[in-house]
């Protein structure tokens, strides 16, 4: 699975618990080992992980590379014009922004910054118009 969905994802469960395939064991070539040449050792199981710590450990390794999970959330959804455009240059070093760019688009985002863009109403806008009326040009 992408990393994209599963940053999309997590708020869903992820993608399910983790599960791990058994692992079989190169054939031992030791004869102290008290197996003879050749023959392969039986494959160990690893239990799943149900508890839920598949996302917490996701996110932990993440965090540090993603701008959006480093600062605050309120970011990428600010009203003043230079926290908008600090946030979309912070998206332009995230390993993650043409994905990112694309799950918004694909669900209409209603606002926010998402994949270095600014998102008004659902579609992609080049600046985001400041609370209040225009000022007058005199």
């Amino acid at each position: 699975m992408r990393l994209t969905t599963l940053l999309d994802t997590i708020p869903q469960g992820g993608s399910g618990a983790w599960t791990t395939a058994p692992l079989a064991a190169p054939p031992s070539t030791d004869p102290q080992a008290g197996i003879s040449a050749g023959t392969a050792v039986a494959p160990t199981a690893f239990p799943a992980r149900t508890d839920g710590g598949d996302a917490r450990e996701f996110d932990r390794i993440v965090s540090g590379l993603i701008p959006c999970r480093v600062h605050d959330a309120e970011l990428w959804f600010a009203e003043r014009q230079v926290d908008v455009e600090l946030a979309k240059s912070l998206c332009a070093d995230c390993p993650l922004v043409s994905g990112c760019l694309a799950g918004a688009i694909e669900r209409r985002e209603p606002w926010g910054v998402w994949g270095g863009q600014v998102f008004v109403d659902g579609v992609v806008v080049a600046t985001k118009r400041g609370r209040g009326r225009p000022r007058k040009v005199a």
